[in-house]
């Protein structure tokens, strides 16, 4: 969830995380499409997989289309973090609906 907080704030997003940081932790979890696809994960919902599916399709066609080393001001020059953040907020809040398991407890349903 978190790294689609940073795509659901677009411009801070970027400015918050950087560049960098902004793609990469997204593709901790869901990885580029010229990898290895994405993960089984019972803990999502077929209607958040598919939107994630939407984001990430929309992540690849940003990375693909920029450098590398962009700094934070120029990736948002180009009007990706605006056009992704739409679809990231739409699934970040249907993620929140289902809410987010405990990072230090073990639960048999989500907590917060």
């Amino acid at each position: 969830m978190e790294a689609v907080e940073t795509l659901a704030d677009g411009d801070e997003g970027v400015r918050r995380e950087g560049p960098g940081e902004y793609f990469e932790s997204f593709y901790d979890w869901i990885p580029h499409r010229g990898d290895v696809g994405m993960r089984p994960n019972s803990a999502i919902s077929p209607d958040e997989d598919a939107l994630l599916r939407e984001v990430s399709a929309m992540l690849d066609d940003a990375c693909d289309a920029t450098p590398g080393n962009m700094t934070a001001d120029e990736l948002i020059a180009t009007g990706w973090p605006k056009r992704i953040q739409p679809v990231a907020y739409k699934a970040l809040t249907l993620m929140r609906l289902r809410g987010r398991f405990s990072e230090e407890n073990e639960e048999e349903a989500p907590s917060g």
